[in-house]
């Protein structure tokens, strides 16, 4: 009953499933209660655990558990996905401005995967490989991110579906395995986000880990949680963003110049891109500020900005020679995988039942079962 409620679209179809399947009626209520009260178990379990690492010194809270075996190489991606939300059910004379277009909320979603990968002497692939020469899902991203800031770029909406990941191009360059992934997703503010992905990267040990990567797109909130919570994991800027900003950079200029700017990203070069684009900028001047996404001026200045403020996470060659992952493919796949169940524009949730059901359905997308300690099993 958890599960169905946890995972289906709604309630009214984990009801229907469970009358189909098992021959037993159970209203859509009560499969509603019992999700919410496993749910908030749950998220209090969650919280204590939180507490308890507040208590620890920086040095104990970079110790991961003796009680698992840290993974070779433990990464963390996180990204956001998009959820409606209506705080303000209950509450009488708000007046409409403080209610219209309001809803849609961010759910805040993120990756521990348990990888294994070789080291290298040196650049195992320095070529880049076609599939990201002239993949659709670096177009796609590069529309979605015209509609956004550079300096907060959110991918949930523009990589959901989209799995773009490094080929066996190069015959001894194989990217990193995943052994097991584990989930944390909530709907509380990023500070508070920061915290629960620490508290379960040091339940699965992964500050015990010798290499560990963190891998997110340019949002400034990334790398601060990056930088407080997992200050040894080596930070990565997403592969498929940064040649989605190079890709729209390119259309404003004109010519064939994505395919040697994607090599000099592939290759750490990115500095040379900087200096390209900047001078394309001083060619066509700044964009004004009620400038369309489409303007060339602006399509430059975003590429700029972004580039700019993650030169020091595209170090790729770097990433491949430490067997490091340089797309956040995962996380994109996962914020789909969560998505299904909490977003839809008929779908309107209250903000401890949203936490419930986000709570379980990380539980239940994660390898590592922990749901049986709050439901008793």
């Amino acid at each position: 009953m958890i599960w169905a409620g946890a995972n289906l679209s709604s309630y009214e179809m984990a009801a229907e499933s469970i009358q189909e399947l098992a021959e037993q009626p159970i209203s859509a209520r009560r499969i509603r209660r019992q999700v919410e009260t496993i749910g908030q178990a749950r998220v209090t379990e969650r919280e204590h655990n939180i507490e308890s690492l507040k208590t620890m010194t920086f040095q104990e809270r970079r110790t991961g558990s003796s009680a698992r075996e840290a993974p070779q190489l433990a990464v963390v991606m996180m990204d956001g996905g998009r959820y409606q939300r209506r705080d303000h059910f209950g509450q009488e004379g708000l007046p409409e401005e403080k209610t219209r277009h309001q809803h849609w909320r961010e759910s805040k979603v993120g990756c521990l995967l348990s990888m294994k990968s070789s080291i290298h002497s040196s650049d195992p692939c320095e070529k880049i490989p076609d599939c990201f020469v002239h993949a659709s899902a670096v177009r796609e991203i590069a529309k979605i991110a015209e509609k956004q800031d550079p300096e907060e770029v959110v991918a949930g909406e523009a990589g959901e579906g989209i799995r773009t990941e490094v080929p066996d191009h190069c015959a001894d360059y194989k990217p990193p395995k995943l052994l097991a992934r584990d989930v944390v997703a909530s709907g509380q503010c990023s500070d508070t986000f920061g915290w629960q992905l620490e508290s379960r990267a040091r339940q699965l040990n992964f500050p015990s880990a010798s290499r560990q990567a963190f891998v997110a797109d340019g949002a400034k909130t990334n790398w601060r949680i990056q930088r407080e919570h997992f200050p040894k994991a080596t930070p990565i800027a997403d592969l498929i963003h940064a040649l989605s900003y190079a890709w729209g950079a390119a259309q404003a200029v004109g010519g064939d110049v994505y395919s040697p700017w994607a090599q000099a990203i592939w290759q750490g070069n990115v500095q040379q891109v900087i200096a390209e684009l900047a001078n394309h900028q001083t060619r066509l001047g700044k964009p004004p500020r009620d400038a369309a996404s489409t303007d060339p001026r602006e399509r430059l200045h975003r590429a700029l900005t972004y580039f700019t403020n993650n030169a020091s996470h595209m170090n790729y060659p770097e990433y491949r020679k430490q067997g490091l992952p340089l797309t956040s493919s995962h996380i994109e796949s996962t914020v789909k995988l969560i998505n299904r169940r909490i977003k839809g524009s008929e779908k309107f949730w209250l903000r401890e039942a949203s936490e419930c059901v986000l709570q379980l359905r990380a539980d239940f997308l994660s390898d590592s079962r922990i749901l049986s300690t709050a439901s008793g099993g």
